[in-house]
């Protein structure tokens, strides 16, 4: 602790430093947030850039470092996480009957458009999926280690085999992924 009437020392930040003890990061290519598909091919408008990924964020990152899942997999499961999120997490929140209402407001809706969506999307993904839906939101939607789930090694591989499976039927079904049934488009 620094006395008082000087100011403690900073030392230089690194890469390390930012996050949580646990965090991994990584300088990967990404997909730039602000491009603008109108400008495409412009040199001051790409498509990936560089930016820090914390390889230790969930199974999902996990795997596709160790080469297990292939690209189109990987974004089928950040679809899948983001349509998790969206939802609430374990589903939509009840009407919260504590907050007053507004002068000049219209009634509340208990639930958004984006939720209504998300719900929608969450009843596909569970119906292409099938049983490996379970697996795909504990380990995607939840963020839990695959070892997290069972102590059994066996039991882990076919966790892991279900959840590839998964991650390419959802892939398939996002359009990330074309298997032959459906021509690829110019």
């Amino acid at each position: 602790m620094a006395k008082r009437g000087r100011k403690a020392k900073l030392g230089p930040i690194t890469l390390a430093d930012i996050g949580h003890r646990q965090a991994q990061p990584q300088l990967r290519e990404i997909d730039n947030p602000l491009h603008n598909p109108a400008h495409d091919g412009e040199r001051w408008n790409p498509k990936r850039v560089l930016g820090a990924v914390n390889m230790r964020e969930s199974a999902l990152v996990t795997l596709e470092q160790r080469k297990l899942i292939n690209d189109a997999q990987s974004k089928a499961g950040e679809r899948f996480r983001l349509i998790w999120e969206a939802l609430g997490g374990a589903g939509a929140g009840s009407f919260d009957y504590s907050r007053e209402p507004v002068d000049g407001g219209g009634p509340r809706s208990a639930l958004s458009d984006r939720q209504i969506q998300a719900g929608i999307d969450l009843a596909d993904c569970r119906r292409v999926l099938g049983i490996g839906y379970d697996i795909m939101v504990k380990v995607a939607g939840e963020g839990r280690a695959v070892a997290d789930l069972t102590q059994s090694k066996n039991l882990q591989r076919a966790y892991i085999e279900i959840l590839k499976q998964s991650l390419t039927a959802l892939a398939t079904h996002f359009g990330y992924e074309n298997h032959g049934n459906i021509r690829k488009r110019a």
